[in-house]
């Protein structure tokens, strides 16, 4: 399929989840699932989102049926074209014998990257038996099988094992040793008793692959609307539960671990959560770059999809410390001026509007008697009005040829909430 997501960064692989890479070959079902196979493969699709102009096929997913009257979940990533723009695009399903018909979406989940569609020319055979989810989750280095469409040839079925959940994310999905390639996203993955356990979500090769729990769709269904909602109100909804879910996270970094540990003269904070992961590096000064620097990196990489060209979510803060005996005052300024920050997450030219900036000297009082050359920026999501990005860099020149940076990036948040980790994150730090 060919929408994009950026949502395993946080493993230095930047994927997306639209094209799924892995470099094993397909698997056969084995002998010992046939069986299983054969009993399920009847209530599982193709979902297709197709250009209306052309009539061809843009994206491509896999979907499952999981209630009575023809409901299917599958992904957002695999529907989001479709949502976003039903006048350029219609969306439809493919059974295993190549029948088609048209779905309506009834409600998506772009937290978890789910979507609940329905078909829209009545129900399903009686004889197609809606998956069952499961209950609990399976024990560590159990075998679970994922179903989909990888590559449009075919219903398969992948063997792989179940790894548990990720702790180096907020919104933890799981770990599946197995390979998911394009075209099975949304598909489910299940025990060998047949009960879901996961959505498909993303591969990252090497079979390394990730689902999303079952507990996730169980609340998407438990809150869908029995008919399908407008795009306005759809997405009234997607704002809200981003603003409350960003909202959630933030308030559980402020309730962290604020200890501060030393770098170069300042105290900070690093790993305030086991899922802000915090890496370091440095150099040491050389005749081409005569000074010394080092840096702290604490992020979140677990990111949200909105489309091909906007995620959302992530969080960024890094502290920049550098030393110099031999650069002038003049030139250790201009060398420290360079030092450049971007935006954490991915958008495109419409999705967002240019950074309004503040730019001031303040002094923290905690600081003191350090100024500091503070950046305040802030763009606003043009299709979801109440997100904001927001970056933030503070700079301040010190005496003895030293500099400091402070710096942070929030991604799809509240201005309020965006305000209160600011307050918080200026007043943890102190001298050494």
């Amino acid at each position: 399929m060919k929408s994009t997501l950026f949502s395993i960064v946080f493993l230095g692989l930047a994927h997306s989840l639209g094209m799924l890479a892995a470099a094993n070959a397909f698997a056969q079902p084995e002998t010992e699932y046939s069986e299983l196979f054969d009993s399920l493969q009847t209530s599982l699709y193709t979902v297709e989102v197709v250009d209306r102009i052309s009539n061809n096929k843009n994206a491509q997913g896999s979907g499952f049926v999981v209630e009575a009257g023809g409901v299917l979940a599958t992904n957002y990533h695999v529907v989001s074209e479709f949502v976003l723009d039903p006048e350029r695009y219609s969306l439809r399903y493919r059974d295993a014998g190549g029948q088609t018909g048209p779905l309506v979406v009834l409600e998506v989940d772009v937290l978890h990257d789910l979507a609940l569609v329905r078909f829209a020319d009545g129900s399903p055979p009686d004889t197609i038996v809606p998956f069952d989810l499961a209950e609990s989750e399976p024990r560590m280095g159990e075998t679970v099988l994922a179903l989909g469409n990888p590559y449009d040839i075919g219903i398969s079925i992948v063997p792989g094992t179940f790894n548990g959940l990720l702790e180096n994310q907020y919104r933890k999905n799981i770990h599946f040793t197995g390979a998911l390639n394009p075209g099975m996203s949304g598909g489910p993955a299940v025990t060998t008793s047949g009960e879901v356990v996961g959505v498909n979500v993303a591969g990252a090769g090497n079979s390394v692959s990730f689902l999303v729990p079952a507990s996730n769709l169980r609340d998407l269904l438990a809150r869908a609307p029995e008919t399908p909602s407008s795009l306005e109100e759809m997405r009234t909804r997607v704002v809200k539960r981003i603003i409350d879910h960003q909202g959630e996270m933030i308030d559980d970094l402020l309730a962290g671990d604020w200890t501060l540990e030393a770098f170069g003269p300042l105290m900070i904070p690093r790993e305030i959560t086991p899922w802000l992961s915090c890496s370091g590096s440095g150099r040491e000064a050389d005749p081409e770059t005569p000074w010394v620097e080092s840096h702290s990196n604490c992020t979140l990489n677990d990111r949200i999809y909105l489309s091909r060209t906007l995620d959302t979510g992530p969080v960024e803060l890094i502290f920049g410390w550098y030393e110099s005996d031999s650069l002038n005052e003049f030139q250790f300024a201009r060398m420290f001026g360079q030092t450049t920050f971007m935006p954490f997450n991915r958008t495109g030219e419409d999705d967002v509007t240019e950074f309004e900036c503040r730019e001031d000297w303040v002094e923290f009082e905690n600081l003191s008697p350090v100024d500091f050359k503070a950046s305040f920026c802030l763009r606003a999501y043009l299709d979801y009005p109440g997100l904001y990005d927001v970056l933030y860099v503070a700079r301040a020149l010190m005496p003895n040829g030293e500099g400091l940076h402070v710096h942070y990036t929030l991604a799809g948040v509240g201005r309020e909430k965006a305000m209160e980790f600011h307050g918080h994150l200026l007043g943890a730090l102190s001298w050494k």
